[in-house]
């Protein structure tokens, strides 16, 4: 009897692994299971999986299914000989919501208001010659980069400011207390799994400043290798190379601990034109980054406490030589944060997150036109809090927000024959409080056309209070200005509420998907610790005048459609999207930034009135199961007020052609953006325009990978900027020059 049972409970093992038909990658989390039983295992983070097959099973059959791709079943007797499953991916990925260029992940920022999502997964990305976030984020039709010579790169979407976009890091805010500004280039990609980009102002989870959208960098968090190294050689003499390291596996055996580790560095020259020949003409850029990540598992499936914990830091070292103008700068960015989600107590979708960033940027500068030193330390600490309630078709999210933060400032000028304006130094203090609730409502109606109808309402409080302490002026009053004394701020306090409204409706038929949307609502942004301590509009007779800035507000109206179909009888098109949108924004006290002619100050203050209105097209079409990809975006904007959106194009167009077969890769991107205009103040109180030509280029990306045994190796060549012509180019800024990359690496 013995011998029986053992007979009856024998096993076979299977094991394998499934990729992507075209670009060969593992896939993750494919369920696997044995058609007709319970009995089945999920591919791991490598594309991996293990399946045992009972001895009493007779001509077994497995079934492979992921959302983002074509189910596949595979007869178990054909798996020994070929363990490695090939799966094709799907033109419609969601059966609900449309999302631009993921597979079968839902983003993280869903949890906000139901909206289109855009998603860049690091495939669109990984081993390609971008350097850094901004360069990826650039081949979105919406974003528009703006750099400077230093390497610094922010963003703009639709049209908006780099201080109305809120980026964030695994949903932990980076922007700056000082300007509401992130620097993209600290982000190092070797880090990223996606992009997530809300575009547009109707977002209320993560906080008022987000007038144009919201960015979310998802890092890395399972790595499927042990070990990877790569190298990255290019014009401007640049060199890049990191290590990356995943312990699990070699130390320890449980899924339920991970940890990873990286560490990339970096340098480039470039050269300037133009420069008297008794000065040097060298640029000079220096990077370093460490990461490092700890996930635990929390907790029993049936305990009061079951989630995932979740460590990160993060630092980055940004370096800047400029020869011609003894120019330095040193940038200094840390994260550290822990973050649980999951179930607490009654608590059963809870998420509770701290975070402290440490922002520490130095810059001098001795040329002809006068001595700079200026520092600024930010020290910031976030507090977030949130838990969704779900009763049957209605979900209530509920949840608080808190930032603390001490910015040092020190700003010291000398300029020869100018008067030294606004505040030398200071001790400037925020706290913010945020409060948030969004209801959603899910309804299928019994109808043909309408499968789905989302409905969701936000309400938002914030509160606001800003201070100033140990003010030091740069100079005396003037004799001219006798009687009038310095009038710093002590204390200011903000406080609004705002409202937001979302409608969706989705249904999918015969293999085709659409979705349709409409979307309203209020924001208010407070102004920037920088705003604050910036003279007001014009020159007036007291320069000592702090200016009174009013918060900005913003109503916002968005409507639009998207649909895609599969085309699975075709011969060569597979399948195509579609996505038209229109919006408007209309602000009230709209911050306006300028600067005066060879006084280096910045000048804010409140335009009454001001009007973004555009619409967004996207049409992409897929050929033969969906090896080839092609797709066209065109953004139109119209400004109603330039000189509050400066240098922003209202013409932009991109075509985008992708080649995946057989592990190679072939990206060409081309893009168009219009003419920019800025504005500066002259000595006669006139105005005084910069022009920016429209400007046009192709970008050219070749990859393969390929593996032997346990190793996998890749290799890329990229051109950036490959037209030559009559475009404008920017001396030194590596936005608008032709470069050429090539990137090797390996891991195991």
């Amino acid at each position: 009897m013995l011998l029986s049972g053992r007979g009856q409970a024998q096993v076979y093992v299977i094991s394998g692994t499934v990729r992507d038909i075209n670009t060969y990658r593992e896939i993750r989390h494919v369920s696997i299971y044995i058609k007709g039983t319970q009995r089945g295992t999920t591919s791991n983070v490598a594309g991996r999986y293990t399946l045992e097959l009972p001895h009493n099973v007779q001509n077994p059959v497995i079934v492979f299914r992921h959302i983002g791709y074509e189910p596949r079943e595979i007869p178990a007797a054909e798996l020994r000989l070929k363990p490695t499953v090939y799966l094709q991916p799907r033109v419609i990925i969601l059966p609900e919501v449309t999302v631009e260029g993921v597979q079968g992940v839902r983003p993280e920022i869903r949890r906000d208001l139901p909206q289109v999502v855009s998603v860049l997964e690091a495939q669109s990305f990984d081993v390609r010659g971008f350097v850094d976030a901004g360069d990826v984020l650039r081949t979105d039709q919406s974003v528009q980069v703006e750099e400077d010579q230093s390497g610094k790169k922010v963003i703009g979407i639709r049209g908006g400011n780099p201080d109305e976009v809120v980026v964030l890091y695994n949903g932990i805010k980076l922007n700056s207390a000082y300007n509401n500004i992130f620097d993209l280039a600290l982000i190092d990609l070797e880090d990223v799994q996606r992009f997530e980009i809300i575009k547009g102002s109707n977002t209320s989870l993560y906080g008022p400043e987000a007038f144009a959208g919201v960015v979310n960098i998802v890092p890395k968090m399972q790595l499927d290798y042990h070990l990877r190294f790569q190298q990255r050689f290019g014009t401007y003499r640049s060199g890049n190379w990191g290590i990356h390291l995943n312990p699990q596996n070699w130390l320890w055996k449980t899924e339920r601990l991970r940890a990873n580790y990286n560490y990339t560095r970096g340098a480039l020259k470039r050269r300037l034109s133009d420069v008297p020949a008794d000065r040097d003409n060298l640029l000079r850029n220096t990077s370093s980054h460490h990461s490092a990540m700890l996930m635990v598992d929390a907790g029993q499936e049936n305990s009061s406490i079951h989630g995932q914990m979740i460590a990160l830091f993060m630092q980055t070292r940004l370096g800047y030589e400029n020869q011609p103008y003894d120019e330095h700068l040193d940038n200094l960015n840390s994260l550290y944060s822990l973050r649980y989600s999951g179930r607490m107590a009654v608590l059963h979708d809870a998420t509770l997150s701290v975070s402290y960033k440490n922002l520490q940027e130095n810059q001098t500068s001795l040329s002809q036109y006068g001595f700079l030193d200026r520092r600024i330390h930010d020290r910031s600490w976030h507090v977030r809090a949130e838990n969704t309630f779900t009763f049957h078709r209605f979900r209530l999210l509920l949840g608080y927000q808190l930032q603390q933060s001490a910015l040092r400032y020190r700003d010291v000028r000398r300029t020869a024959g100018l008067v030294p304006l606004r505040l030398e130094s200071a001790l400037l203090l925020r706290q913010h409080h945020g409060l948030v609730a969004i209801a959603r409502v899910r309804h299928r109606p019994q109808q043909k056309l309408i499968q789905v109808v989302d409905l969701g309402l936000s309400l938002r409080y914030d509160r606001v209070t800003d201070q100033q302490r140990d003010a030091v002026f740069r100079s005396s009053v003037p004799d001219s200005m006798d009687g009038l004394q310095p009038q710093p701020f002590s204390r200011r306090r903000w406080q609004e509420t705002t409202f937001k409204f979302a409608l969706n409706f989705a249904d999918v038929q015969n293999n085709l998907a659409v979705t349709s949307f409409i979307k309203f609502g209020l924001n208010a942004k407070f102004p920037t610790l920088l705003q604050q301590i910036s003279s007001p509009g014009r020159l007036v007779a007291d320069v000592r005048y702090q200016p009174q800035l009013q918060p900005e507000r913003n109503r916002s109206m968005e409507i639009g459609v998207t649909a895609m179909r599969q085309l699975n009888d075709h011969p060569s098109v597979y399948g195509w999207s579609f996505s038209l949108m229109y919006f408007q924004n209309h602000y009230d006290n709209k911050f306006r930034m300028y600067a005066t002619a060879n006084v280096p100050v910045l000048f804010y203050d409140n335009v009454p009135d001001a009007r973004i209105s555009g619409f967004e097209l996207k049409p992409t079409l897929y050929f033969y199961r969906k090896k080839v990809s092609i797709d066209f975006g065109l953004s139109r904007y119209f400004i109603s007020e330039k000189a509050a959106f400066p240098f922003k194009s209202e013409v932009k167009r991109t075509f985008n052609f992708t080649l995946d077969h057989a592990g190679y890769s072939l990206q060409v991107l081309w893009f168009y953006e219009g003419e920019q205009v800025g504005w500066f103040f002259t000595s006669d109180s006139g105005m005084a325009q910069v022009v920016l030509p429209e400007y046009s280029n192709i970008d050219v990306h070749l990859s393969k990978m390929f593996d032997i045994s346990r190793m996998k190796f890749f290799i890329n060549i990229s051109g950036r900027n490959l037209l030559i012509g009559r475009e404008f180019v920017l001396q030194g800024l590596a936005l608008r020059d032709r470069r050429f990359y090539i990137t090797l690496g390996a891991q195991y």
